[in-house]
């Protein structure tokens, strides 16, 4: 497919913008001209604040703030000197993504600042205006008369995001920057946030008769994640950004050498929560990959035996630390069309590789290039090659971190595919300068990067497409040990922690249940939810490399499998039908010329009516999956019908329940 790129340049523009002020300000429109983002120049050309609105209506206000060793905050004292306007209308293809082609298209303003005392770093404010969001970033440049100055200390950003109206507010509270991001989403009016607590990003924020906006990040490159704290400010609430400190160091967020841009401060916009959900604002604002050759890129569904926990199947041997026990997992993908099995663990409590401590956690002498003689390691890989199973490792990032090309290049050799790297538990500089070393070493041997234990992504896949997803959210493995992953709490990451990209959340818990039949358990764990409900994830969540954790014997001859082996896992196009944050969620995802369509809902049943005037066919067979009663959570009814574009689609869901459909044009 052929890709063009249109670029429009207009030097020394100026719009006029009545702000009480004596010099106007800059404006910036996204290219349908409902969003801008507006920027004061005060008496002395001096800029400091933003403020971004939708349809005419302020929605957001904010500071600009980067705070350093040597000159605290940059911003402070700089001046205004010019500026430049300039847009891009672009097209590009992302292996495993939501949407191909995706469309790159914004509006762009540069602003240059410098000091008086020309021996402090000059400044850029860079701003992009899409139609589904503003975003802006900083640079700080070399002083040409300071020579010696090469590198900086940043002590904190402090950039502040103040929304105006009526906000419910969506928080996940960390209790410190050393975090997996793995908890629960509290609702709240933002003026009651947490004060001086940890917010994660993304941070949903629906404005009541207004917009939903999320706060996130974009291109985490060489810098530290970014949090949010809530404060008061002038009698209201502002939410205020703040860095993940070098590990020992609280008062150095990162050294950086000059000149150094800062992540993108990303405000997605849309006309409700759910629309966020078709951006791809934060893909977009990442460098494009400079990996010409990516045929060797292969996404799909991967089984594991650690969710399920080496539970007794009626299998003839005993499930554990042997070769049987990996034979039998490659059967079973082979067989039913699943294209991955990951080896994580020799049992329960031993990793694969070899090291004297039990657990996961690495004791000195850990050594991940000598795999556990009891598992028969090779012989396994040989026998997953003859079936055309592709392998996928787990390793604690920590040996790994010290042997990383050594055990890629061999990983390679063996013919492993891809790799869970796990328990980063950090997003300081120095830990994203580590993560982004093990994409571009795993790039260069063809291996896949999935990271667990880790940040909300930001777009990197972009840059480096064999990074295939992040964990970074309390997920259905809690159920081993919690009743913490409810129904409600599957309908209310997609709108938050999904707005960052990709959601790795253990999928296919087989073992449904009524919640006063729940019982948290190590090995054979239930879910909460209905069959259809957990269905609805494999299309609801986007993941490339969705796992199907049960173990092999829980879905053999078990109603709703057929559709596990059958849906997609990237897509061409995603559309957001209806929803409501934690309490249901419908959605479509098309791959060529076939929809599929997922419904969720919490502890309400519901009814709803989904017009169907997305679908581009005149006719379409319909293949439904939905529960059977509300007393048995593990039955379904599968049936057929035809669909047309001008119907409305009637979905009724049991209490925890869900649907989904299969679409495929029918011409007769």
């Amino acid at each position: 497919m052929g890709m063009k790129t249109r670029t429009v340049l207009l030097l020394g523009v100026i719009l006029s913008f009545h702000y009480c002020i004596p010099l106007g300000a800059l404006e910036l429109q996204s290219p349908n001209q409902r969003l801008a983002i507006e920027i004061p120049r005060f008496s002395e050309a001096k800029i400091s604040g933003y403020q971004i609105s939708r349809d005419g209506q302020i929605v957001l206000t904010g500071k600009f703030n980067l705070l350093t060793s040597a000159h605290d905050n940059l911003f402070a004292s700089a001046q205004f000197q010019e500026h430049l306007y300039h847009s891009i209308d672009t097209a590009y293809v992302q292996p495993g993504g939501k949407q191909n082609p995706i469309i790159d298209h914004y509006n762009a303003l540069s602003i240059q600042l410098i000091h008086s005392n020309k021996k402090t770093p000059h400044l850029t404010i860079e701003c992009r205006a899409y139609n589904d969001g503003i975003a802006f970033r900083y640079t700080i440049h070399k002083s040409p008369d300071n020579t010696e100055l090469q590198k900086l200390t940043i002590n904190n950003e402090a950039t502040s995001f103040r929304p105006k109206g009526e906000i419910t507010a969506w928080p996940l509270y960390l209790p410190n920057y050393t975090t997996s991001h793995e908890g629960k989403y509290e609702q709240s009016p933002f003026e009651r946030l947490h004060q001086n607590s940890l917010i994660a990003t993304p941070l949903l924020l629906e404005i009541k008769n207004g917009p939903a906006i999320a706060i996130t990040e974009a291109a985490l490159h060489g810098y530290p994640g970014m949090y949010l704290s809530a404060s008061k400010d002038r009698a209201s609430t502002v939410v205020t950004s703040n860095l993940s400190p070098l590990p020992d160091r609280p008062n150095e967020k990162a050294h950086v050498q000059l000149p150094f841009s800062t992540p993108w401060r990303v405000i997605m916009m849309a006309d409700n929560a759910g629309s966020l959900l078709e951006s791809n604002l934060v893909l977009n604002l990442n460098p494009a990959s400079t990996i010409k050759d990516t045929s060797w890129l292969r996404f799909g569904k991967t089984t594991w035996n650690w969710w399920n926990g080496f539970y007794p199947e009626p299998v003839g041997f005993d499930i554990g630390a042997n070769y049987a026990t990996i034979k039998h997992y490659i059967d079973f993908c082979a067989d039913h069309g699943i294209d991955f099995h990951a080896i994580d663990c020799a049992d329960e409590n031993l990793t694969w590789y070899q090291q004297s401590a039990p657990g996961f956690a690495p004791s000195p002498d850990a050594d991940i290039l000598k795999p556990r003689p009891e598992i028969e390691f090779f012989r396994a890989l040989d026998y997953a090659k003859a079936r055309k199973v592709g392998i996928r490792l787990w390793v604690h990032w920590e040996p790994l971190s010290s042997r990383l090309e050594d055990a890629f290049a061999q990983y390679a050799e063996w013919g492993v595919e891809g790799l869970m790297v796990d328990f980063l538990d950090r997003d300081d500089q120095e830990m994203i300068d580590w993560s982004e070393k093990v994409l571009k070493v795993a790039a260069e041997h063809h291996l896949r990067i999935q990271f667990h234990g880790a940040w909300k992504p930001t777009g990197r896949r972009r840059t480096y497409p064999n990074l295939v997803n992040h964990e970074g959210s309390l997920n259905l493995e809690y159920l081993k040990w919690s009743e913490d992953c409810t129904p409600e709490h599957n309908l209310i990451v997609p709108f938050t922690r999904m707005l960052a990209g990709p959601m790795d959340y253990h999928l296919g818990g087989f073992l449904n249940v009524l919640p006063d039949a729940f019982e948290a358990r190590s090995a054979h764990p239930m879910v909460l939810g209905t069959r259809c409900h957990h269905l609805a994830m494999y299309v609801a969540y986007e993941n490339a490399v969705p796992m199907v954790c049960d173990a092999p014997t829980a879905y053999i001859n078990q109603p709703g499998f057929d559709f596990i082996q059958q849906v997609p896992t990237e897509w061409d196009e995603t559309r957001f039908l209806a929803g409501e944050v934690s309490d249901f969620l419908v959605i479509a995802r098309r791959k060529g010329q076939d929809w599929y369509i997922a419904a969720m809902t919490d502890s309400s049943k519901r009814s709803l009516k989904i017009p169907l005037n997305f679908l581009s066919q005149a006719r379409y067979k319909a293949t439904r999956w939905a529960d059977h009663s509300p007393t048995t959570p593990s039955q379904l009814n599968k049936t057929s019908q035809i669909l047309i574009p001008q119907q409305t689609l009637q979905i009724d869901l049991q209490s925890a329940g869900g649907q989904v459909l299969h679409l495929t044009p029918n011409p007769n």
